[in-house]
């Protein structure tokens, strides 16, 4: 989870690992103040972004930018990213079979993107926030059964998941419907629900596997996504998974000994790779290539294809959270390459400053 400002879930991957989003939120969890009550905003984080823009749509964009709606189809995009379908089975004594069973739909986020969280719950209609102050970490999240199937549910069945989580999601809708049945209230009805657990995340602990020894995993939906929905679900699935960076290298055909190169990247786990592909068709840009073991990347570096198609797609449809103060700080450097003022002392000087506050390196009040 951690930073959300321009990360990929998959940055620096050790040999033989790959970390596979199942976005648990562990910790000691209490209940938020009440939304009206989290005084939270974004806009005071724009103060010092000047004009910096490849349209004038932008600049009207920037102020209106965190009082607009959210779009279903971002919506559906971000949680793509970010969110996760989870069933816990867990032990309790005071139940008739000794366990419970519970849904969690849950968005975690880094709690600098708390304002987004609260739009997002806000967009749903139900739910809670949560946080852990030790982890800076935030969390919407949705366990009421009846929540789940009136909003949840109705939502990812008319505006539906691309990744491969749309697999976690149709296993999950099982698990609802055999709830709303009181089926996990019944010894066959349990075992049929870890039955399909199995195959949800991350599987069974090993606590389940030792209590349930009579399991046989449902098989996995195959998701074979042909086409991209709406623009709108690329903006929310970048919101969440997309990269915006500035590299800066030393050159030796270059007058000033250094050489920039903008990098719009997006990166996913292999069983992904179509869907990069996909998005990669759609925009008419970038390349796919292996990312690490388990891993592919979409990269788009060509000036020409990030100033025509990749920031004015951006300029239409809004980047959400902490990322858009990224993408707005990647525009200025296009604006600054595309002006040719990178070839000069004084540009890369800029551009250094603008890169050196950028992602990791951003600092919020």
């Amino acid at each position: 989870m951690g930073y959300r400002g321009s990360k990929s879930e998959i940055q620096r991957p050790q040999p033989k690992e790959i970390s596979v989003k199942e976005q648990r939120v562990d910790g000691s969890w209490f209940l938020a103040k009440k939304a009206r009550s989290l005084r939270y905003t974004l806009m005071g984080l724009e103060r010092g972004y000047p004009v910096r823009f490849l349209s004038n749509q932008m600049v009207e964009k920037k102020n209106l930018f965190f009082s607009t709606q959210l779009n279903p189809y971002f919506v559906t995009g971000f949680c793509d990213a970010e969110s996760s379908f989870q069933v816990l089975v867990t032990k309790n004594k005071n139940t008739r079979l000794g366990w419970t069973v519970r849904l969690f739909f849950t968005i975690g986020l880094h709690s600098r993107d708390l304002a987004l969280l609260l739009r997002i719950k806000e967009f749903f209609g139900c739910g809670y926030i949560v946080k852990d102050d030790n982890k800076n970490v935030v969390s919407f999240r949705v366990t009421s059964l009846e929540d789940i199937t009136k909003f949840i549910i109705p939502h990812f069945s008319t505006y539906k998941l691309s990744t491969q989580k749309a697999a976690d999601f149709k296993l999950f809708l099982q698990v609802t419907e055999l709830m709303k049945k009181k089926g996990h209230l019944t010894t066959e009805g349990l075992q049929e629900i870890i039955n399909i657990k199995s195959s949800i995340n991350l599987g069974l602990s090993d606590e389940l596997k030792l209590n349930f020894i009579n399991t046989v995993p449902v098989q996995r939906p195959t998701i074979q996504t042909r086409d991209i929905p709406d623009f709108n679900w690329i903006s929310g699935f970048v919101s969440g998974e997309g990269n915006f960076f500035v590299d800066i290298f030393k050159s030796s055909s270059n007058k000033i000994g250094y050489q920039v190169k903008l990098r719009f990247s997006v990166t996913q786990h292999n069983r992904d790779k179509e869907l990069l592909e996909l998005i990669a068709s759609y925009l008419g840009a970038g390349i796919v290539n292996i990312h690490s073991e388990n891993a592919y990347v979409l990269k788009i570096t060509k000036l020409v294809d990030l100033t025509t198609k990749i920031i004015p797609l951006f300029d239409k449809y809004s980047i959400q959270g902490i990322k858009f103060l990224d993408f707005l700080d990647f525009c200025e450097v296009a604006k600054i390459m595309s002006e040719g003022k990178h070839l000069t002392t004084e540009g890369l000087y800029l551009i250094r400053t603008i890169k050196d506050k950028m992602n990791m390196k951003r600092k919020i009040d």
